[in-house]
């Protein structure tokens, strides 16, 4: 018995000096919290460079660049946008000011051309430091396939250097001048922005002023540059830098404006748009010209060559030529000519949008896309062997759908027109597909109201898609248009059998073309190889995911090409997702065998983040769980290194642990969750409990919650610091069932964790946002179960909410209501019942929950006028609501000092219900439009 005694009294010590020695998060400790950004690996996998910012953006973060070989790294203060040379001797990356200089001169309102500015480091690899600085820098670039060269545009200079002679000043040290001009005149360096030709070498720099835009080829040595008359209207020209003696050669000059310059892979040809004349910025009548073998050729004039009849060339996009420069591709569009009153005054010009029901986008949407809308183009290119011109797509086709190199004789235009009216309600949305003969620009209808989203093969002949009405993936002969359905003797369903909307079920996706040119398709838990010629019987090449559970997906980690498979040692790259432990590893599998070989274990964590080296099998990975941050981490094939480790303040605060947890909802339906607790965990204890939920979230059981401002949700971390018990349960969906299904789900999973013992009942809450926002509203009208509520952008009635528009893009809500998320599945006049059934403020007498609501006035998703139904109506009735409405701030808060404040209220709130501190200022009295800014409102109340 004293035995047992002793042991309890040192577990006892143990825990109280750990919990001492640790302490809990707070609003002001999210800036300690890092982030990893941008991370690289050079093409031979021997450099690996990242930065490291703020969680938050206010702060300072930091540049590391690791050398494989040597095993050194180092790290660089506020380092950013690297860049590696093509032959890994060199990393080029921007410094930025230190953030507290920024916050000062802004404090102090200087100018923005006199604010700190970012300079230019290059790192020497094997020399392993910095060997040159360049201040004041807009941008750089670096050519991708050849060496030794710079290019760095330079914001102008604020004062002239000590000699007011004219000279291509010196940049940094051991930059010296290869050129000098001592006449006596205005330094063009303080008139405007301005180029540095930079050689790696000699460490020497050449200047090009009055720069308006460059382009380096990728494969070869080649400049092209436009410049600009600054101060006076109009362009000087388009030049040519010649990188062995540093002239400029002049290509054209003597037109009004020069843009969009292209360069092909090789800079074997240069094309750009120009405009003879200043008839008004928004109404240059542009050409086109290309260049090659310093031949000067126009493609099209103001007259209309090589245009349709009464069609002009676009100067809204960029020209760009094909893989192997065969073909310079460009936009031309229909002229249109209004006939406006020159007479009226503009306050006599009237101001009205015109709703017509005939209109194929209504009136928002039009709004919302009013940029593309004026410059939408159409796609042409011109033959670079015989300057025929090709006109691919008119205004009939949206989009063209092209191979990888756009050289191909056969792609795929489609056009979502004749369904466009019936976007407002239906989805999946449709198209009509149409195979286009490039040769001849001939189009031939392929497929008629179709919701795929087709994948050209490699092969140039072939494309594949998942049809949703027959629920099985079909290839496309684009040489006969025939089509040939590649899984219907599989036996095993490629649609989402768990889709529980009232729409078309998708597909479990698309895993690329692997190397033989076979399309790889994903089933609930497998991979298939199917030949899209349909010779070939399909293959199951992971055999065992449906007997285990395992998830498989093959990753896809080229760049420039996302419709191919990736291999690592000739291995086909695999993640394996256990939805068991809801824990992933990746494994290659044999090409032949099909055998799979684990290459990388999560030990019970998750994997992510994966990036590949162009020239080596070498992976860049992270990661996490809930305790772990996921840092960067790199694998040759033989053994993993910790690149980073961004967060080592973490071990100085009180965390806490992620479980799942599994019970049976009310109407017999199994489920899973997850279940947060602190790290000093006390079964004995009993305490406040949060329960968050969205739709489906049990398989992020082993994310990582960076501590950071709430853009409108609750932090896991956060509140397990703070001694709060989090459960999320997933949640499934009956048709027009929405807020029972939530109930069933979400109240049932809440009585199970209720029934662990070590929650504290009487003081429970539940949060979400959006369509959780919605639950949250709709689940405090059911049930009082709940001391307090916290509900974000959410649809209070759904009477109004169908009948409104999602303003950032434009579209009306029906289809959502209709087909999607709010699942009712009829429309309003249907079920005009269960519109009204689950609709929350129709309950708004039953409410006994407190309710927090945060509804922004430019919520471009959720209209801003549902979370003011809801405030209204509790108001009316006297229920204690509140409602944050940040100004100008979206559906999720985008700015810092809001998310911030956000999350400073949200846990006044919970503490103030669920944990009984006194109440702040802000909810016993209010903030009035007076004190806005000034008062916020965050004293607490003494009791």
């Amino acid at each position: 018995m004293l035995k047992k005694i002793t042991l309890f009294l040192i577990v006892l010590s143990f825990s109280l000096s750990y919990a001492q020695q640790k302490r809990s998060l707070t609003h002001d400790d999210y800036d300690l919290w890092k982030k990893i950004e941008s991370p690289q690996v050079s093409d031979n996998g021997k450099l690996v460079v990242t930065s490291v910012g703020t969680a938050t953006t206010r702060g300072d973060g930091y540049l590391k660049i690791y050398n494989v070989k040597t095993g050194k790294s180092n790290t660089f203060h506020n380092g950013s946008g690297a860049k590696i040379s093509n032959d890994n001797k060199f990393v080029f990356f921007l410094q930025k000011s230190d953030y507290q200089t920024i916050r000062a001169e802004k404090k102090k309102e200087v100018k923005k051309d006199k604010q700190s500015k970012s300079k230019l480091l290059i790192f020497d690899v094997a020399a392993n430091k910095i060997i040159d600085s360049i201040l004041r820098v807009k941008s750089f670039d670096v050519p991708e396939k050849y060496n030794d060269w710079l290019v760095v545009e330079k914001i102008k200079n604020l004062k002239p250097p000590k000699d007011t002679t004219q000279t291509k000043s010196k940049e940094s040290k051991g930059v010296k001048d290869k050129k000098k001009d001592s006449i006596k005149t205005k330094n063009p360096a303080l008139e405007a922005d301005y180029a540095l030709v930079y050689n790696l070498i000699s460490k020497t720099s050449d200047t090009i002023f009055y720069i308006k835009s460059l382009k380096l080829a990728e494969d070869a040595l080649a400049l092209y540059f436009t410049k600009t008359k600054i101060k006076k209207k109009g362009d000087i020209g388009v030049f040519q830098y010649d990188f062995s003696n540093g002239n400029e050669k002049v290509i054209d000059t003597g037109r009004y404006a020069y843009d969009r310059l292209a360069i092909d892979k090789r800079g074997d040809y240069l094309a750009f748009l120009s405009a003879k004349d200043s008839i008004g910025k928004d109404s240059l009548k542009y050409e086109l010209f290309y260049l090659t073998k310093n031949s000067l050729k126009q493609v099209t004039d103001t007259l209309g060559k090589n245009l349709r009849t009464d069609w002009e060339l676009s100067g809204a996009q960029n020209p760009y030529f094909s893989e192997h420069s065969k073909r310079l591709y460009f936009y031309s569009k229909p002229i249109v000519n209004y006939d406006i009153d020159t007479t009226l005054l503009k306050e006599e010009i009237p101001e009205v949008d015109v709703w017509n029901y005939k209109d194929k986008l209504i009136q928002p949407e039009q709004k919302s896309k009013l940029a593309s809308l004026k410059d939408k183009a159409y796609l042409s290119y011109i033959n670079l062997s015989n300057d025929k011109v090709v006109q691919l797509q008119d205004e009939s086709i949206n989009n063209v759908l092209f191979d990888t190199d756009k050289e191909q004789k056969y792609i795929l235009g489609n056009s979502s027109s004749p369904y466009d009216v019936e976007r407002s309600w239906e989805y999946p949305w449709l198209s009509d597909y149409y195979i286009i003969n490039t040769e001849t620009g001939v189009k031939e209808l392929a497929m008629e109201g179709s919701s795929a989203r087709p994948y050209l093969a490699p092969d140039g002949n072939y494309a594949i898609y998942f049809e949703g009405e027959s629920q099985h993936w079909w290839a496309l002969d684009l040489t006969n248009n025939k089509k040939i359905n590649l899984t219907q003797n599989i036996g095993v369903p490629f649609y989402d059998v768990e889709d529980d909307h009232p729409a078309t079920a998708g597909s479990y996706g698309f895993g690329g073309f692997d190397k033989e040119g076979f399309a790889l398709l994903n089933d609930q838990f497998d991979i298939w190889k199917v030949d899209v010629k349909s010779v070939k019987s399909p293959v199951n090449i992971t055999k065992d995911g449906r007997k285990k559970n395992l998830e498989y997906r093959t990753l896809r980690l080229d760049i420039e090409n996302r419709n191919n498979a990736s291999y690592f040692k000739k291995q086909l790259l695999v993640d394996v997702f256990d939805k068991t432990n809801k824990t992933n590893t990746i494994a290659g599998l044999n090409a032949t065998s099909y055998r799979a070989k684990e290459l990388l274990s999560a030990d019970k964590m998750v994997l992510g983040g994966f990036r590949k080296a162009k020239g080596a099998d070498v992976l860049l990975y992270t990661k996490e769980n809930f305790k772990v941050f996921p840092d960067l981490q790199y694998f040759d094939g033989k053994r993993s290194r910790q690149i980073t480790d961004a967060n080592p303040q973490q071990k100085d605060f009180l965390w806490g642990t992620s479980e799942k947890f599994s019970w049976t909802a009310y109407d017999g339906t199994k489920l899973d969750g997850i279940i947060y607790k602190p790290d000093n965990f006390d079964a004995t204890k009993k305490y406040p409990l949060i329960s968050y939920f969205y739709e489906k979230r049990s398989n992020s059981l082993n994310s990582y919650h960076t501590p950071r401002p709430s853009a409108s949700t609750v932090n896991m971390s956060y509140l397990v610091s703070n001694d709060y018990v989090v459960f999320v349960p997933d949640i499934v969906y009956t048709d027009g069932k929405p807020g029972q299904s939530a109930y069933n789900c979400i109240v049932s999973g809440v009585d199970a964790v209720e029934k662990l013992g070590y929650i504290d009942s009487d003081n429970m809450a539940i949060q979400g946002q959006s369509w959780g926002g919605y639950q949250v509203a709709y689940l405090v009208t059911v049930t009082n179960k709940f001391k307090a509520a916290m509900a974000g952008a959410p649809v209070s009635n759904m009477t109004s909410a169908y009948g409104g528009i999602r303003w950032q893009s434009g579209l009306s809500r029906a289809f959502q209501y209709e087909k999607t998320q709010s699942r009712i599945g009829k429309t309003l006049w249907e079920g005009f019942d269960l519109y009204i059934e689950n609709s929350p403020v129709f309950g708004i007498p039953k409410i006994e929950t407190p309710l927090l609501m945060m509804h922004n006035d430019a919520d471009g998703a959720v209209p801003y006028y549902q979370g003011i139904e809801m405030f209204m109506g509790m108001r009316r009735l006297n229920k204690p609501a509140w409602l944050l409405v940040y100004n100008n701030e979206a559906h999720n808060l985008r700015k810092q000092k809001n998310r911030q404040d956000l999350s400073i209220r949200m846990m006044q709130f919970f503490d103030h219900y669920l944990k009984g501190v006194p109440a702040p200022k802000w909810m016993t009295e209010g903030v009035s439009q007076v004190g806005k800014g000034k008062d916020f409102g965050y004293e607490l109340e003494d009791k």
